[in-house]
C-alpha cells in the first residue's frame, strides 16, 4: 500500500508540474513578437496581444511605410493604403488593391478582402479597431516615429513573414550604416532648433519627432529637448521667437508641413521684417536649412542612414562634405 501510495504521490506532483508549465513560460516570455501556442504572439504597440494560429496569407496594411517594410522582408499583402505619392510603395505592392488613404480608411473594403491580419497605424488608425475585431479580423497597432521603431518593425515583420534571419542582416546592415556616420562626429557642442512649419503656425520638434531623433544620433543638442509637447506622446512643442533668440542655436532646422514654397517664402519674409531673426547666430553664419519632407517628416524608413548623413552635412560639411 505504500508502494502505492508513494507512486500516486509522484503522478501527482508530475501531473502539476506539466500543468503549471505553460503558464510560467507565459509569464517569463518577453514582451513583443514570440513564436507561443500557434504561429506567432505579438503584443503591440497599444499593448494589445493577438495570437496568430498560422502565418498570415491575407495581409491588409493601412500604412504605406509598413507596407515598404513588409515587402522588404520578403512579406506580401492582399491590401494597402492609396497613396498621392508612390515613395513608399514597393513596385510589387503597387497593383494590389486599395482600401483608401490613410486617415480615411475604407473599412468595407478592409473586410471584403477577407484578411487574416491588419497592420494599422497609433495615433491614426486606432479608431478602426473594435470594427475589425468586430468582424474576427486580427489587428496589431504599431507606432513608427524614431529609428528605434524602424528596427522594431522590421524584425516584427520578419518574424510575421517568416524570414527573421533576412530581417535581422537588414537591422545589422543599417546599424553599421549609421555607425561609420557617426564615427566621424566632432567632439564638440552644437546647438540645433528644429522648427515645424505649416501655413498657418510654426512649432518647435522634439527628440522623438524625426527630425528630433536625428539630431539626437547625432549628438546635437536640441533647445526644445525637456520642453512639455502639445499633448502627451506629441512631438511638438509650442514655439516662441523670443525664447529661440534667448537660446541663440547654432543651427536651425525647418520641417515643412503642406505647401513647402509657399511656406518657404512666408518664413523669408518673416525673417527679413522682423529683426530679432538678425540677433540669432544661425540667422548671421547663414545656418539655416529646410529639410526634405521625404527625409524629415516622415519616418524615412530604410532611408535612416540617408536622413543621418543628409543632416550631418548640414551640420559638419567641414567632416562630411556639403549638401548636393
Amino acid at each position: 500500500m505504500k508502494k502505492y501510495w508513494r507512486c500516486g504521490l509522484v503522478i501527482m506532483v508530475l501531473t502539476a508540474v506539466i500543468m503549471a508549465g505553460p503558464s510560467l513560460q507565459a509569464k517569463q516570455a518577453p514582451s513583443g513578437s514570440h513564436k507561443q501556442a500557434g504561429y506567432l504572439k505579438i503584443t503591440d504597440d497599444a499593448g494589445r496581444t493577438t495570437v496568430l494560429g498560422r502565418k498570415p496569407g491575407r495581409i491588409v496594411v493601412l500604412s504605406p511605410s509598413f507596407l515598404e517594410l513588409l515587402y522588404a522582408v520578403d512579406g506580401k499583402a492582399v491590401g494597402r493604403p492609396s497613396s498621392s505619392i508612390d515613395l513608399r510603395l514597393p513596385k510589387q505592392g503597387r497593383s494590389i488593391p486599395e482600401v483608401g488613404f490613410a486617415y480615411h480608411i475604407n473599412v468595407e473594403k478592409v473586410v471584403a478582402l477577407q484578411p487574416d491580419l491588419v497592420i494599422a497605424m497609433q495615433g491614426i488608425q486606432d479608431a478602426l479597431v473594435p470594427v475589425l475585431e468586430s468582424n474576427r479580423i486580427p489587428v496589431i497597432v504599431l507606432k513608427y516615429k524614431t529609428y528605434d521603431d524602424v528596427f522594431d518593425k522590421i524584425a516584427l515583420f520578419g518574424n510575421i513573414a517568416g524570414t527573421k534571419q533576412k530581417a535581422a542582416a537588414m537591422i545589422q546592415n543599417l546599424k553599421a550604416k549609421l555607425k561609420m556616420i557617426t564615427a566621424k562626429l566632432p567632439n564638440q557642442i552644437t546647438k540645433v532648433a528644429i522648427l515645424r512649419a505649416t501655413s498657418k503656425s510654426v512649432s518647435l520638434e522634439l527628440e522623438n519627432s524625426i527630425a528630433g531623433n536625428t539630431a539626437k544620433l547625432l549628438r546635437l543638442q536640441n533647445v526644445a529637448a525637456g520642453s512639455r509637447p502639445f499633448d502627451s506622446g506629441a512631438d511638438l512643442t509650442p514655439y516662441s521667437l523670443e525664447k529661440l533668440v534667448e537660446s541663440d542655436p547654432d543651427l536651425i532646422f525647418i520641417v515643412t508641413m503642406g505647401k513647402t514654397a509657399e511656406i518657404e517664402n512666408t518664413l523669408r519674409l518673416d525673417v527679413e521684417n522682423n529683426s530679432a531673426w538678425s540677433t540669432l547666430r544661425a540667422v548671421r553664419h547663414k545656418k539655416v536649412a529646410f529639410l526634405p519632407s521625404e527625409l524629415f517628416l516622415l519616418n524615412p524608413g530604410l532611408r535612416i542612414p540617408e536622413s543621418a548623413a543628409y543632416m550631418a552635412k548640414l551640420a559638419y560639411p567641414e567632416v562630411y562634405g556639403s549638401v548636393q
